[in-house]
């Protein structure tokens, strides 16, 4: 994987969506909360900012792309935190607004993955192509469960049509997720153990008993086909997100999706369909390594 490129592709995309996460969260905010609405709105500059600077990155060095992938970083800190800051008031109904919880959780799991992804590059860290495949079928079959479960919640009831394709579609994508969690367990036994450690375990000596007997995540044919049914269910979700964003902007469906939104969440299916395909081709390496 080339270092720069994927450091462009990645930061090109996500930190529009970052914005956009910003302008979100202000626009469900209560009108007394200032202090809130003022933060959003920063925060909305910043990744804008950043933004720009990403689109005039022509072939940069690998050195101003990981100078610059630290600044994101930094700024990915700054909203992951307001960001659990808003969640926790609103599990506790210390906050009013419109910004379901599982709505912040949703575009918090995305920052702190986008951060991850950066970190790696960073650091040259790569997954085995099993983990891969799976830590990223795992994180868009989720992502797209919730972008369905949001539409049939922003859809007026009267739209029953609308409400009934779009909880099919989150029923669809939970039940490929728990496959993907079995698959998990199944062909990356480590992952799923590394899950059971604490969370400050990170950095500590590995015990000597951790690991013993479980092979590393390997490939199998079915973890491809898998792979191509996430692929075809993304493209699905892709489709009819493509005719909502057409019924919003034409004002012949009954909701309250901004333009923008519907757009933002079509936007999250090209890019999980990208990574899927990059999925897809390491995959085919790795087998054909074992032949």
């Amino acid at each position: 994987m080339n270092f720069v490129e994927e450091s462009l592709r990645q930061n090109l995309f996500w930190l529009r969506i970052m914005k956009e996460h910003a302008l979100f969260i202000r626009l469900g905010l209560p009108c007394d909360r200032e202090g809130l609405i003022v933060e959003a709105r920063d925060l909305e500059e910043l990744f804008g900012e950043l933004l720009e600077k990403a689109r005039n990155l022509i072939n940069p060095s690998p050195d101003i792309m990981r100078q610059f992938n630290s600044k994101v970083i930094d700024a990915l800190n700054r909203i992951i935190a307001f960001k659990t800051d808003i969640l926790n008031e609103l599990i506790t109904c210390r906050l009013g607004g419109s910004n379901f919880p599982l709505l912040i959780d949703h575009i918090r799991r995305e920052a702190i993955r986008f951060r991850m992804i950066l970190i790696r590059l960073q650091n040259d860290i790569e997954l085995l192509p099993a983990q891969e495949a799976l830590q990223e079928e795992i994180f868009w079959l989720r992502i797209m469960g919730d972008h369905a479960h949001f539409i049939a919640h922003l859809l007026d009831p009267s739209e029953r049509n609308f409400v009934s394709q779009a909880l099919d579609f989150a029923e669809r994508f939970e039940t490929l997720r728990l496959q993907a969690r079995d698959l998990e367990s199944v062909e990356a036994p480590k992952t799923f153990e590394n899950w059971l450690l604490p969370e400050n375990f990170l950095g500590q000596p590995v015990p000597q008993s951790i690991g013993v007997g479980l092979p590393n995540s390997f490939v199998t044919p079915r973890l491809r086909f898998f792979n191509s049914q996430v692929k075809d269910a993304v493209k699905e979700i892709r489709n009819f997100k493509q005719s909502g964003l057409n019924l919003v902007k034409n004002c012949t469906v009954l909701s309250i999706i901004p333009p923008l939104l519907a757009d933002h969440i079509l936007r999250e299916a090209e890019m999980a369909l990208q990574d899927l395909s990059i999925v897809e081709q390491r995959l085919k390496v790795s087998d054909c390594a074992l032949n």
